[in-house]
């Protein structure tokens, strides 16, 4: 399992919501972690996404999307 920790921030209130909802659409992922992504992105809460070790190549590219997007993020994997 991958675990994608994104805390949040308070500059991540200033990131306009369509591009990253645009950023996340794009990802070939289930709609409740993308739902989920979201969320952790605009909520004051913890919080994050598991992935599955398969999954690595999804977890890049939404590490991308949030890196354009100047969202924090730390990835920790449970082997």
């Amino acid at each position: 399992m991958i675990y994608l920790e994104i805390p949040f921030v308070s500059e991540n209130s200033g990131i306009d919501k369509s591009s990253a909802e645009k950023e996340i659409q794009i990802l070939k992922i289930s709609e409740d972690t993308k739902a989920e992504i979201f969320e952790a992105i605009y909520n004051r809460r913890p919080g994050g996404v598991n992935f599955e070790n398969e999954e690595l190549d999804q977890v890049l590219l939404l590490e991308k999307s949030l890196s354009r997007l100047g969202i924090p993020y730390r990835q920790v994997k449970d082997e």
